[in-house]
């Protein structure tokens, strides 16, 4: 993998440049500079392609992000990204560091009630999430850097801050190293579907006079829980679906202090 180079700012210029007044040093296993390129090549690091690919992101799922297409917006050849960022793991996780960058910078400090601190990650990451639905989707259909990531030597690993802090803010609860585990998990399963379903969509909120009319439409004999949730189930929108769920959730995870056997089960053993 290639040393990270800091760039904080960059233009992206895909305009022939005077060869005579650039000059590149040449590195091992460097591709051919072509005339094209070379006013973009002067500009390029890790950090620029990187602050592409996340821009990208907020539009775009980012599994159809590739490095073909980053090589094209730059104006360069393909083996010149490969050779500033190393290879697709480089680009995914180096996305997904910053989406979890997003969660954790705004973050205040725990308070010592893990629930109003779990609520408040919670709510963050919904509208992080939100403002990345290119990442949102990726997350809900792939395991590699879901959450930690391959970060450069010097790197935090914002997937491993977050779960740091999330882990941490079940902790203030009192809760057993089980039962912390399996509410994180629960947690971030339930903001995966509920980040999911507002990138894609899918709330019924945004089909409501499509749902309405075919509900409507159904025999109040043949379908009676149908007809009777018609208008109501139309109508649901993201901040209620997403506020009602994350209370359910969380309330769940409360109970565990009375029956705590609940979320210390052992799993099943498998049938021979």
């Amino acid at each position: 993998m290639p040393a990270a180079r800091n760039a904080t700012t960059a233009t992206i210029d895909t305009k022939k440049a005077d060869s005579s007044s650039v000059t590149l040093p040449r590195r091992r296993g460097r591709p051919p500079k072509t005339d094209s390129a070379i006013g973009t090549e002067s500009m390029l690091s890790r950090d620029v392609i990187l602050q592409h690919a996340i821009k990208l992101s907020k539009s775009v799922p980012l599994d159809q992000i590739s490095m073909v297409q980053l090589a094209k917006d730059f104006g360069v050849a393909p083996g010149l990204i490969h050779y500033y960022l190393g290879g697709r793991d480089q680009l995914v996780s180096g996305v997904l560091n910053d989406y979890y960058r997003q969660r954790i910078g705004a973050l205040p400090s725990l308070t010592g009630d893990w629930r109003a601190d779990v609520e408040g990650i919670a709510r963050l990451s919904f509208q992080v999430a939100i403002k990345n639905p290119g990442v949102s989707i990726y997350i809900a259909s792939h395991n590699r850097f879901r959450l930690f990531q391959d970060v450069e030597p010097g790197e935090t690993d914002y997937g491993l801050e977050f779960f740091n802090r999330m882990t941490s803010a079940i902790m203030q609860g009192g809760f057993t190293a089980d039962q912390v585990a399996l509410g994180y998990h629960l947690l971030a399963q339930y903001l995966v579907s509920a980040s999911m379903a507002e990138a894609s969509r899918q709330l019924p909120a945004y089909h409501q006079e499509f749902i309405e009319k075919k509900l409507e439409s159904a025999s109040k004999l043949q379908y009676p829980g149908a007809r009777f949730v018609s208008k109501a189930f139309s109508r649901l929108t993201s901040e209620i679906a997403f506020e009602e769920g994350l209370r359910v959730t969380l309330d769940g995870i409360q109970a565990w202090k009375k029956t705590p056997q609940l979320a210390t089960r052992k799993p099943r053993s498998k049938a021979s």
